[in-house]
């Protein structure tokens, strides 16, 4: 049975409820969310629980703190595994007026939301999106769907599949000189595959010395057979020497303590 059959059988009231989400917004339905005191934002029906969460976890209102903290105006954001642009769109409020952003999102469907979701905030005219999946060469990159019940993420296999998508992909140099953008900062959210885009992106980092967001998943890494403190080491060759997590010091052994699955600011 092929995957995409699969995944959506496998959850068939996530299924449901995807495709409802869908029809509410065809129908001209559309959510609008307080994230916090000063912010508000549109969202397409589907994006409105991934929004919502930034209010109810305490870890990740506690990530969108520390991300606008570090939001300073006229921000530069190369939002890399972007999703449904929420910080895409954090970036661009607390940025003020003259914050840009490269998304990238390699979801056809995730990134089909996005642009609804950028629209909708009429953020379109700062904004980039690249439906591209980034990694340590250019070319193609075979990915996994997620369907429904992964909200459409795209996943790097652990082993070799015959059941992927085929991506298009770009490394960090080849995508920054494709959008002709100098970022200030990146966001990184890309479920184990950090490991690749840091490593082929070693000397623009050196070089521009962006402040990163990076969510490590040591998890997802050890199962593709990655190192996750490889990751940081390769970070501090590029310059990196401050590792945060709620503003305060993040060394090896904390990280090693979380399973290297953390949020954290490099600097």
């Amino acid at each position: 049975m092929p995957r995409a059959i699969r995944n959506w059988l496998r959850h068939p009231s996530k299924s449901l409820e995807y495709l409802f989400d869908r029809l509410k917004f065809r129908f001209g339905q559309t959510q609008r969310i307080k994230v916090r005191d000063d912010w508000e934002v549109i969202c397409h029906p589907a994006a409105s629980e991934h929004f919502k969460v930034f209010q109810t976890d305490p870890i990740q209102a506690g990530e969108l703190d520390s991300f606008i903290l570090h939001c300073p105006a006229g921000i530069r954001l190369l939002d890399v595994g972007a999703h449904y642009g929420f910080f895409a769109l954090a970036a661009l409020r607390y940025g003020g007026p003259e914050a840009q952003v490269v998304c990238v999102e390699a979801s056809p469907r995730a990134a089909d939301v996005l642009s609804v979701i950028l629209k909708l905030n009429k953020s379109s005219d700062r904004v980039k999106l690249m439906n591209v999946a980034m990694g340590e060469v250019d070319g193609v990159l075979p990915m996994l769907t997620t369907g429904p019940l992964g909200a459409d993420y795209f996943v790097v296999p652990t082993e070799s599949r015959s059941d992927t998508v085929s991506v298009p992909q770009l490394t960090l140099a080849s995508l920054l000189a494709k959008t002709d953008f100098v970022p200030t900062h990146i966001k990184m959210d890309i479920e184990g595959f950090e490991y690749e885009v840091i490593q082929a992106g070693l000397d623009i980092l050196k070089k521009l010395h962006p402040v990163i967001f990076l969510e490590l998943h040591g998890t997802a890494l050890i199962a593709r057979g990655k190192d996750p403190l490889a990751v940081i080491r390769m970070l501090e060759q590029a310059g990196y020497t401050q590792f945060t997590l709620a503003e305060e010091s993040l060394g090896a052994e904390k990280m090693a303590e979380l399973g290297y699955n953390c949020r954290m600011i490099c600097s």
